[in-house]
C-alpha cells in the first residue's frame, strides 16, 4: 500500500509539473511564432528592396554605369516610362542628358515628354546613383518590346570645367510591362 501511495504521488507531483510546464511551453511558443512572423516579413520587405533595382541591362561609359530598372507602359495615358539609375565612378560630375528617343519594334520613334520626366542636367557624386525616370507620349499602341532606347551624355568634372566626355548610350531589346 505504501508502494501505491508513493507512486500515486509522484505521478501526481509530475502531472502538476507538467501542467506547469506546458504553460511555459506554450508562452514560448507563442513568442517564437510572433518573432517568426516579424523576420517573415521583414524577408520579404528585403527580398523586394533587391528586386526594386535589379538591373535590366547596364552598360558603362566614361567612367560612369548606367543600369535601367524598369520600363513600363501606361495603357490609359499611352505612355512608356523607363527608369534607370547612373553611378558616377568620378568625383562630382555634372552631366548633361540629350536627344533622348525610343524605337518601337515597328519603327515608332518616340520622343521624351519633359514634363513628366526626370532632370536632364544630373549632379553626381562619387559611387551614389542617382535615380531618373524619362517618360515618352503618344504611344501606338501596346508595344511588347522596345527595340533600342537612346541618349548622348555630355559630362564634366566639377574641378575641371574645361574638358568634357561624351558618350553615345544605346540600349536595346526592353521588355515592356503594361499596366
Amino acid at each position: 500500500m505504501r508502494r501505491f501511495l508513493f507512486l500515486g504521488a509522484v505521478v501526481m507531483t509530475a502531472y502538476g509539473y507538467g501542467q506547469t510546464n506546458c504553460d511555459a511551453l506554450k508562452k514560448d511558443n507563442e513568442t517564437l511564432q510572433s518573432a517568426n512572423k516579424m523576420l517573415t516579413s521583414e524577408n520579404e520587405y528585403l527580398k523586394k528592396a533587391l528586386d526594386l533595382n535589379k538591373p535590366v541591362l547596364e552598360s558603362e561609359q566614361e567612367n560612369s554605369t548606367y543600369t535601367i530598372t524598369a520600363v513600363k507602359g501606361n495603357k490609359a495615358g499611352k505612355t512608356i516610362e523607363i527608369t534607370f539609375l547612373i553611378e558616377s565612378k568620378d568625383e562630382n560630375k555634372k552631366m548633361t542628358i540629350e536627344d533622348i528617343s525610343v524605337v518601337d519594334v515597328e519603327g515608332n520613334e518616340y520622343k521624351i515628354d519633359l514634363y513628366k520626366s526626370s532632370k536632364t542636367y544630373p549632379h553626381l557624386s562619387k559611387n551614389v546613383p542617382v535615380k531618373l525616370t524619362f517618360s515618352f507620349k503618344e504611344v501606338q499602341g501596346e508595344p511588347m518590346f522596345i527595340k533600342m532606347f537612346r541618349f548622348k551624355t555630355i559630362s564634366q568634372l566639377e574641378r575641371n570645367t574645361f574638358e568634357k566626355s561624351r558618350a553615345n548610350l544605346e540600349f536595346r531589346d526592353l521588355k515592356v510591362n503594361w499596366n
